[in-house]
């Protein structure tokens, strides 16, 4: 692999092919090609699940139990009776991170699994948290669904724009509550926001920006120790890899899988997901993108696949463009904004506030407003408790999977456009996906051939 970004006659041609072998195989499905999205379960009805009253106990298990999963397994227990919730079970393909989690929650022997779908087969499982590599949280969320459990989902939502609405359409069917596992969407300042934007306050949506970029010393970023005591007879290699190319056990991949292409997106989804979604949660959230531009880069970072820096652009059908970058090798990022009409809106960074200015045109018809939340920013907590009253409630969780599925559709669009370069155009409702010319392209899946990054 090439040390510079430069398109060569080679990835040129890896491209054109590509392009072309994708517009043949579109028109060869129907001219209205779209995402097709499987009926899962399709052999027998889906189970209801238990109905669960304001004062019952909800009982949640684990599936995926490495750094995040333990954080919500701790988070949880110590909120447990303010929450009214059990820990009943933990999942994980290895067999160390599965002792750890075992005792964590503070459950048997008999209550930790290696396979999920073992699971899900337990009555007494109300609730799944899921916290594993990305190209099993369709997977996992889909069975959840399907035996009658609420879920809550790390993001990003799924590894690709076809898993994601693979979820969104059993979230539907089922009618449990699903939760995408981006915390700021608890945060008050943004839920002040959407209700300054339904008032007009801002007048028309004009172009928002927001950040995630840090900078960790010597490429570190998501390079994990690796644990020398992993094999393949205590971790199941072949099940970890689920969909993704079959390869002999590799300890790098597993325990720094966020710097390979077949496990997640990068920046996009493991860093960006934190950004799109409070913000589309603030703007409204009712639009998939109509187009989606993205650039890339991996200059300093050589050690992985995926680019460490990112610039975005998202236009939406209102005319709202949301410009948005990652980084991982500086930490200096754009000041999160919202601009309309008539006012602007501009968020603290780290901090749950929110200020309201009017346009210097407007200055005299808008009156500019301050919004300081009682909580601090990005409290995982407060999504938490959010999942489990609504469980309870019926109500509309924050990180809801209608707010899911739009940005998804926004960072999947983006990781195509980058990794083909290509500006892509989206039709929501029909879930199709073209270029400038009009070509349908299909979205890029675990059988996608697509060009080296040079």
């Amino acid at each position: 692999m090439k040390p510079t970004h430069h398109d060569t006659p080679h990835s040129l041609e890896t491209r054109r092919t590509f392009i072309q072998n994708a517009a043949t195989a579109a028109a060869a499905v129907a001219v209205n090609s779209v995402i097709k999205t499987p009926v899962y379960g399709q052999n027998q009805a889906p189970s209801s699940g238990r109905v669960i009253g304001a004062n019952d106990r909800i009982v949640v298990a684990y599936v995926g139990t490495g750094g995040q999963g333990k954080a919500h397994i701790k988070s949880q227990k110590d909120h447990a009776s303010e929450n009214n919730i059990a820990l009943g079970a933990v999942c994980d393909v290895y067999q160390k991170r599965l002792d750890e989690a075992r005792v964590l929650a503070g459950v048997s022997d008999a209550d930790a699994y290696k396979d999920h779908r073992k699971l899900l087969e337990r009555k007494d499982i109300d609730a799944v948290v899921v916290a594993t590599v990305d190209q099993w949280h369709c997977e996992v969320a889909c069975d959840a669904l399907e035996a009658g459990k609420h879920v809550y989902g790390e993001k990003p939502f799924a590894r690709y724009l076809d898993e994601g609405f693979r979820i969104y359409d059993t979230v539907k069917r089922t009618g449990k509550v699903f939760v995408v596992g981006s915390q700021f969407c608890g945060d008050q300042k943004y839920h002040k926001a959407a209700e300054w934007i339904r008032a007009g306050k801002l007048g028309p949506l004009v172009w928002a920006q927001g950040s995630y970029c840090r900078n960790n010393p010597k490429n570190s970023e998501w390079t994990y120790p690796i644990d020398p005591g992993a094999n393949e007879g205590n971790l199941d290699w072949k099940r970890w890899l689920g969909r993704t190319p079959k390869m002999p056990f590799t300890p790098e991949r597993y325990f720094s899988w966020h710097k390979f292409y077949a496990y997640n997106s990068g920046i996009l989804g493991n860093l960006l997901s934190h950004t799109f979604l409070p913000l589309l949660l603030a703007t409204g959230a009712s639009e998939y993108p109509r187009r989606v531009a993205c650039t890339g880069t991996r200059k300093v970072s050589m050690d992985r696949e995926i680019p460490d820096t990112t610039h975005l652009l998202a236009e939406m059908p209102s005319g709202l463009t949301l410009c948005v970058v990652g980084s991982t090798v500086n930490e200096i990022g754009l000041p999160e904004i919202i601009r309309g009409r008539q006012a602007t809106l501009y968020f603290a960074s780290g901090q749950d506030q929110v200020a309201l200015k009017p346009e210097r045109p407007f200055a005299d018809e808008i009156e500019p407003l301050d919004f300081r939340g009682a909580k601090t920013s990005g409290d995982l907590a407060l999504l938490e408790k959010n999942f489990f009253d609504c469980i309870r409630t019926g109500a509309t969780p924050f990180a809801n999977v209608d707010l899911a599925i739009r940005a998804h559709s926004i960072l999947c669009l983006a990781e195509m456009s980058e990794r083909l370069g290509l500006t892509l155009f989206f039709d929501g409702q029909a879930r199709k996906i073209t270029t400038g010319e009009g070509k349908v392209i299909p979205a890029i899946s675990y059988e996608s051939v697509l060009p080296e990054r040079t």
